[in-house]
């Protein structure tokens, strides 16, 4: 029985909002595990967003073992303007698990989403949204999820 070669990694340039919504509800749609997000308070993802949440869900729905992890440096965009995914929080409470970085190792500019250690989708430092994410790239996704963990259990 011959068996079927892995998937080649797929890199995809983002250049708008449009792509980057389009880029993240393809990550989490692909996710099987846990999903990942690091940023200083998470607007620029948009989570707070119908069609991210409704994907979010769909997730945490799919398998009493999946989990969603939220690093932010900032909860205030959590608290006044991300009001359903606050909602899937309460909701999800034991599966989608929301964190504050220490102060003296904040997420800063690093702009992080992660599926199931092999997608990862990275923002660059601008003022415009630029970046890339790759899918079934373990080589570009684990350095980032190693970064996001270490942060996580500090």
């Amino acid at each position: 029985m011959q068996e079927t070669p892995p998937d080649p990694p797929q890199r995809t340039l983002i250049g708008s909002r449009a792509e980057l919504q389009a880029a993240l509800l393809h990550l989490i749609g692909r996710a099987r595990r846990q999903l990942r997000f690091a940023a200083p308070d998470l607007s620029v993802l948009a989570l707070g967003d119908a069609a991210p949440v409704a994907a979010l869900r769909e997730v945490l729905l799919a398998h009493p073992h999946n989990v969603v992890r939220l690093l932010v440096d900032d909860m205030t965009w959590l608290d006044t303007r991300a009001p359903r995914l606050r909602a899937l929080q309460r909701d999800f409470s034991h599966m989608l698990l929301l964190r504050c970085a220490d102060a003296q190792d904040p997420v800063g500019h690093d702009v992080v989403a992660l599926g199931d250690d092999i997608d990862a989708l990275r923002l660059q430092p601008t003022i415009a949204v630029r970046g890339e994410m790759w899918c079934h790239h373990g080589g570009f996704a684990q350095p980032l999820c190693s970064e996001f963990d270490r942060r996580w259990q500090h």
